[in-house]
């Protein structure tokens, strides 16, 4: 997407971004209980051909209408308990069109009950307040925008991860708030057209995801929203999916200062391929590439590579090789459903096979366990030496300092336990993940692979683990709204052979108010 695209996208799509199916087009939030849900719906209606790996979902086109189930439809409101409890907080209807607003919140006040440091007795909060304004302009056009603006008094853990990247996790730069917090906001956009069926075309600032489980090692969603735009086309009655992207990225590096008070941050662009086939309603495989393309040399900014603009699948990485400077990665992905209530699932990524910088995935996931609403999920990670790496400066597979994959990198085995549970209004989670990752160069996603380091002695070794449990009640279904309360223990240290060289431990109690459109990830 050239820049003149993307200064037209930004004027129209500033007025719109994420949501849940209310029309044909509209895209189901990237929000782990959204996807949940749309899951369970697919399975168990086993005769559509549903492609699940690629997100967010295209709502009633491709999944349902998961948030009919969150609502007490027979239950008696008043004019005002509707609105607060069951409706949209606007919206109006006309023979053509359709415009719905809502207000965004999550207002979470907390302490670190275990911090020794200097801010021990000082209470923790995360205020973000927003709203989102979506629609329709007759059957075939959709409109989807959000605005989110927030300050933060973090845990020392999150802070950690701020000062080592520059970005607040899953959310890009800030500024300062008060003497220790942060201040930053976020715009997400997605305009909708489906002319037919089997085709749509989307353009918007967003997230995207490829894969079955709570992580994606190929392209998840932890990252800083990008501007994007997608084509989607299903052929053969649905059972073959295919989709390519182009988005526009950066790195945290500025350009020549020029005459602007502020420099801009030297640009690079990606594009994603991604062929999914559905031989059967219960086995899915997916096709991936990936590639970030090189937009600054020291001639300056310059357009990206001609085969930027041929959306094949592979075809760059067959012609060009992997670790070319236009950086390239292949992967697939596996699904099978054996039946309605269980999903076994797979990735591979290969980022540079001979040196063996390559990626995996592994998990299992449960619906319905005993009782509806009962779910588990079971996955392993893995990440290879220097994984989304590059020898070419600036084309690590990173936007604003995260990585576009995994959030924690390279050089890293992760296991993790997720289970949930939902009953009416009510929801209860409990997440425990255990990660062991290189603390040398082989850990650094931006590090040089192929730069020689003189091993003075054995690189650390980080180990973390961290549990987390929240119980929530929905207030307002439609955007998810809950009153919840929770808590957060972590543990992390860095050991060189024997000796700690860090350790640190986090206790935090919470409880607050949440809207869930988006999925915020700190466990990495």
């Amino acid at each position: 997407m050239s820049r003149f695209v993307a200064i037209v996208f930004s004027l129209i799509c500033s007025l719109l971004a994420v949501r849940h199916a209310f029309s044909q087009q509209a895209s189901i939030p990237l929000n782990r209980l959204w996807t949940l849900e749309s899951e369970r719906i697919a399975l168990r209606n086993d005769s559509t051909k549903i492609h699940l790996a690629e997100k967010p979902y295209i709502g009633q086109k491709t999944i349902g209408s998961p948030e009919l189930s969150w609502i007490e439809s027979r239950k008696e409101f008043s004019k005002v308990g509707a609105k607060i409890f069951r409706d949209h907080a606007v919206d109006i209807r006309g023979k053509d069109y359709r415009i719905i607003i809502d207000p965004l919140f999550d207002v979470t006040v907390g302490r670190d009950v275990a911090d020794t440091g200097g801010f021990r007795s000082a209470n923790l909060m995360f205020n973000q307040r927003g709203i989102q304004l979506m629609g329709d302009i007759g059957s075939k056009l959709s409109f989807q925008s959000a605005f989110f603006e927030t300050q933060t008094l973090a845990p020392d853990y999150i802070r950690r991860m701020h000062d080592a990247s520059g970005v607040y996790p899953s959310y890009g730069r800030t500024k300062g708030f008060g003497e220790r917090g942060y201040d930053f906001a976020m715009a997400t956009s997605l305009i909708t057209f489906a002319p037919t069926r089997s085709i749509t075309l989307q353009m918007g600032q967003g997230r995207q995801f490829y894969g079955h489980g709570y992580r994606s090692i190929l392209w998840g969603d932890a990252s800083f929203v990008y501007p994007f735009a997608k084509a989607s086309f299903e052929l053969w009655k649905g059972k073959i999916r295919y989709s390519t992207i182009y988005a526009e990225l950066r790195t945290l590096e500025r350009l020549p200062k020029g005459e602007v008070p502020e420099s801009l941050f030297k640009p690079k662009s990606a594009s994603v391929h991604y062929l999914s086939i559905m031989p059967h309603p219960n086995v899915e495989i997916g096709i991936f590439e990936s590639t970030i393309w090189n937009r600054f040399d020291s001639t300056g900014t310059h357009p990206p590579s001609a085969w930027a603009a041929v959306p094949l699948v592979g075809m760059h990485s067959v012609a060009v090789g992997l670790d070319a400077e236009d950086n390239s990665m292949l992967g697939l992905n596996l699904r099978f459903s054996p039946g309605k209530k269980l999903k076994l699932y797979g990735q591979l990524a290969i980022d540079q096979w001979p040196s063996r910088r390559i990626g995996w995935q592994l998990g299992m996931q449960l619906y319905d366990i005993a009782t509806p609403g009962l779910h588990a999920q079971l996955e392993f990670n893995h990440t290879g030496d220097h994984f989304y790496a590059s020898t070419y400066p600036l084309q690590s597979v990173s936007h604003f300092n995260q990585p576009l994959g995994h959030p924690g990198g390279s050089a890293l085995n992760e296991q993790l336990i997720i289970v949930n549970y939902r009953k009416q209004r009510w929801m209860a989670e409990a997440r425990v993940n255990r990660m062991i990752q290189s603390g040398g160069p082989q850990g650094d996603f931006e590090a040089d692979p192929d730069e020689i380091f003189l091993a003075f002695a054995a690189w650390g070794i980080r180990d973390l683990y961290q549990a987390s449990a929240s119980l929530s009640w929905i207030v307002q279904p439609q955007t998810c709204t809950s009153l919840s309360i929770g808590m957060t223990w972590r543990q992390e240290s860095i050991s060189q052979v024997i000796a700690p060289l860090f350790t640190a431990e986090t206790r935090y109690i919470w409880f607050g108010l949440k809207s869930n459109i988006l999925n915020h990830y700190s466990d990495f």
